[in-house]
């Protein structure tokens, strides 16, 4: 992890991915950010090689977070910075020893409802 000016940790608020009935009873999705939990992370652009292997998968990322300790969240959360939108495509934990955890994520503007 490459440490350049703003790419300091940040505090990121993780939703939980939930599903519910709609009126009509048909399944919807739904997060619930009422937990409160909170990560620090450092939040970088994607690398072209892993915007690539991400697009092949049909999982396509825009983002990478990097977080200290074991996942806090995990595929098809979110994660919110001030008004940015993070939907976590996938998760990692580089040699499962608990030290970090790199999130794959793409930012989407589309779901703005929090």
């Amino acid at each position: 992890m490459y440490l350049r000016p703003g790419n300091l940790f940040k505090d990121f608020f993780v939703e939980k991915k939930g599903a519910s009935l709609s009126t009509r009873g048909r399944a919807r999705s739904e997060y619930d950010g009422t937990t409160g939990e909170r990560i620090k992370a450092v939040l970088a652009e994607a690398k072209p090689q892993e915007k690539e292997r991400w697009r092949q998968l049909q999982h396509p990322i825009s983002h990478t977070i990097t977080q200290k300790g074991r996942p806090q969240a995990e595929a098809e959360d979110r994660l919110i910075l001030g008004d940015r939108i993070f939907f976590i495509q996938g998760v990692d934990e580089p040699g499962a020893l608990g030290l970090w955890t790199i999130y794959y994520v793409e930012e989407r503007y589309d779901g703005n409802e929090h």
